[in-house]
């Protein structure tokens, strides 16, 4: 069977940043760009239990279960406001990546657009379209943690960060 990236992340119930990484370290067999997912089976299954156990790239370095990761979110809401170098489409940029989607934001509209591609489009408008759009991830982080709590992903301390509500932020 061949999946998207996007649909082998649901799949696997993970992250596509996940699963990128997998496909960086070889544990993944692509045919063209998709993702094979019996050849996928058959690779790890001869390669023993080692399939994204080590710690991701970058900022990718946070174990823990989809459970574990919107426990910690909120665990950290009503902390610090925004880092002087981060503004709120960043913000809003690295939680979206966390969760998979990608992010268009045309802020002279006061829009917000939040995708994956070929799969599901959400967009947000008005004064309020980035809490709309933390809003929603916030739901999916929940979403997928209620589904999926014990599937293990790696996360960025810097995605987490952005999923969480500042100080006085009320969504």
């Amino acid at each position: 069977m061949l999946l998207s990236k996007s649909a082998y992340a649901r799949h696997m119930g993970v992250s596509r940043q996940t699963v990128y990484g997998w496909i960086a370290r070889g544990e993944i067999v692509l045919s063209g760009d998709k993702v094979d997912v019996e050849a996928t089976q058959a690779k790890q299954n001869s390669a023993g239990a080692g399939a994204g156990a080590g710690a991701g790239a970058g900022d990718h370095h946070n174990a823990m279960t989809w459970a574990q990761a919107a426990a910690w979110v909120w665990g950290h809401d009503g902390g610090k406001e925004l880092p002087a170098d981060i503004n709120a489409g960043q913000r809003i940029e690295a939680a979206a990546a966390e969760l998979g989607f990608d992010v268009q934001h045309e802020p002279d509209e006061q829009l917000l657009i939040l995708f994956r591609l070929d799969e599901e489009t959400h967009s947000f408008y008005g004064k309020d379209h980035m809490a709309g759009g933390l809003r929603f991830l916030r739901s999916e982080l929940a979403y997928v943690a209620a589904m999926h709590p014990d599937t293990q992903d790696d996360w960025s301390d810097t995605g987490l960060k952005a999923l969480c509500l500042l100080a006085g932020e009320k969504l």
